[in-house]
């Protein structure tokens, strides 16, 4: 005949469970319970650090878009004909006052 099993809420507060002769079977339940709470303790960590690298890149990248746009108007402003003309007249080059002609050859 099979036993029948008292388990009650008491019984389980108590811990009685875990002491009484088919208990091996309720410590196996336990242990897989803590295992699977140390895996999702890890995975939540993981998944923190991953965010923060994000963040990180995220930051990274406005301050390189940043620095490429302050560049890239600097650039241009350098390309202007005004700042050109400046910058070789310092140089001692001057403009030319005729145009250029062209050399044909036969």
């Amino acid at each position: 005949m099979k036993k029948k099993r008292d388990i009650s809420i008491q019984g389980i507060l108590k811990g009685k469970f875990l002491v009484k002769e088919d208990a091996a079977h309720h410590w196996k339940f336990i242990v897989f319970l803590m295992l699977l709470a140390l895996i999702s303790i890890t995975s939540s960590h993981m998944v923190d650090n991953k965010i923060q690298k994000i963040s990180l890149s995220h930051e990274e990248i406005r301050e390189l878009k940043s620095e490429y746009a302050s560049l890239h108007k600097d650039f241009m402003q350098m390309q202007l004909e005004s700042r050109v003309k400046k910058i070789v007249a310092s140089k001692g080059l001057r403009p030319l006052e005729e145009p250029p002609y062209e050399l044909k050859m036969k």
